[in-house]
């Protein structure tokens, strides 16, 4: 079987099986470790999968703030240090982030007349 399915390794989408041969089979981004630069003492590395040091950093905090206090989503900014794996050289990316509002509609049952919504309001009947 052949489908468009969830990379266990990295978590990107491609395309497995029979129609990986026909429109291009998935590969993993390279391998990049992450950390908060103000509490790298106290954390160790992450594995994260990106193509360059901005995406992993940009990716180790949407994976950070969902897993915990939502602390870089509050302060709005973080210092995230990024280093290949298997490398020494680390990267310093500065990280800017915002919450997106998010708005629901759900259908009435009747829609409310203005005249018959004034009425009510007013005490008088119906």
């Amino acid at each position: 079987m052949s489908d468009y399915e969830r990379c266990k390794t990295c978590g990107e989408y491609g395309w497995t099986g029979a129609s990986a041969a026909r429109f291009g089979g998935h590969i993993c981004p390279p391998t990049w470790e992450a950390r908060i630069h103000e509490t790298k003492y106290e954390n160790e590395w992450t594995e994260i999968h990106a193509r360059d040091a901005e995406e992993a950093a940009s990716k180790f905090c949407q994976q950070h703030d969902s897993n915990g206090d939502y602390d870089i989503i509050q302060s709005g900014e973080a210092e995230i240090e990024v280093r290949k794996w298997g490398e020494d050289k680390i990267a310093l990316i500065d990280i800017s982030a915002e919450s997106v509002p998010t708005y629901y509609a759900h259908r009435r049952a009747a829609p409310v007349e203005p005249e018959t919504a004034l009425k009510t309001a007013q005490g008088e009947p119906k």
